[in-house]
């Protein structure tokens, strides 16, 4: 029986590390196997973090009275192995050296090489989400307040942007994996030197994409609430609110907010852009230039795991004025 340090694991299975000379029992291979399979299963609910929906763990339960083998068994060493180095590639970490290269049959399994498998669980469980920074950003739906068909504008513009998923496990895993959703606001085809226009122009482009992970809100300028996916509700929260800017335009703003269809089973997530035209030190000057709100998607890298996501499809709503 494992005999080492124990290896704690918050909200989820506490392993001990083995020490040169213990003998591998079933229950220390059931503790990192039910860890990992964690990591690889479903999403529990809303708040867990770990679940990527990979189908589970690759090996069964070991029983008592078997022998841990490399292959071929229940409780086989290497499937466990080769499920971490997955978990590993996914999250672009290094694997433990011990176990880089695969136990094959006939081995010896060391102490280096069982605990190797426990640390590197412990430290992807501790990771939690995956950062949105390594998936890959596309902007899925776009649509344009067209100034030769629409006017110039004043007052508010509003777009909704709507991310819906085929469940909620496809939800939930999609932001687990460093999905993310959002919106983009922008002045385009303007070449005017409208002052009111170009400070709208100025405004949008310091604010850039403003998307929602599972933890956080990302912006490039304004007051970020700081929400993500696991603090939605089925009303609109502000995720970031841009106001102020260069007399006598301090009464503009830009307001991005976020919705969820359910809260404890979302299947979809609204992403909302409001821009208010305040009035100008006592005028109301209007925009001149083509106003773009446009969504966006960051969908979740395998780098070289072979695991899989679940897109959500991506509607938007034309932009009206109020």
């Amino acid at each position: 029986m494992a005999s080492g340090p124990i290896i704690p694991i918050s909200g989820g299975t506490d392993m001990q590390a083995v020490l040169p000379g213990d003998l591998i029992q079933p229950a220390d291979f059931n503790e990192a196997r039910q860890n990992i399979d964690s990591i690889l299963s479903a999403p529990t609910s809303v708040t867990d973090l770990q679940g990527l929906n990979q189908g589970g763990v690759s090996v069964g339960l070991a029983v008592t009275g078997i022998t841990i083998e490399a292959l071929g068994s229940a409780g086989a060493f290497t499937e466990l192995q080769n499920d971490i180095q997955a978990i590993n590639a996914f999250y672009g970490a290094s694997t433990n050296v011990h176990i880089i290269t695969d136990i094959v049959a006939g081995d010896m399994i060391e102490a280096n090489e069982w605990n190797g498998i426990m640390y590197d669980t412990k430290e992807r469980w501790d990771d939690g989400a995956k950062p949105y920074n390594s998936s890959t950003r596309t902007y899925p739906t776009s649509q344009t307040w067209d100034v030769s068909v629409d006017g110039n504008w004043t007052g508010t513009l509003t777009s909704i942007v709507t991310f819906t998923f085929n469940n909620t496990v496809d939800l939930n895993t999609w932001f687990n994996a460093g999905g993310a959703v959002g919106i983009e606001g922008a002045i385009i085809n303007y070449a005017g030197t409208d002052p009111q226009t170009e400070e709208w122009e100025t405004r949008l482009g310091n604010l850039g994409d403003v998307f929602m992970g599972k933890q956080e809100t990302i912006a490039g300028a304004g007051t970020n609430a700081g929400l993500g996916q696991v603090d939605m509700t089925t009303t609109y929260q502000n995720l970031n609110v841009y106001a102020g800017g260069t007399a006598p335009y301090t009464s503009d703003w830009a307001n991005v907010d976020a919705q969820v269809n359910n809260t404890t089973s979302p299947t979809s997530v609204s992403v909302r852009m409001q821009l208010r035209d305040g009035g100008d030190g006592g005028t109301d000057d209007p925009v001149e230039g083509d106003t773009r709100i446009q969504g966006v998607l960051w969908t979740p890298n395998a780098q070289g795991s072979g695991f899989t996501f679940n897109a959500p499809s991506v509607s938007q709503t034309t932009i009206t004025e109020t």
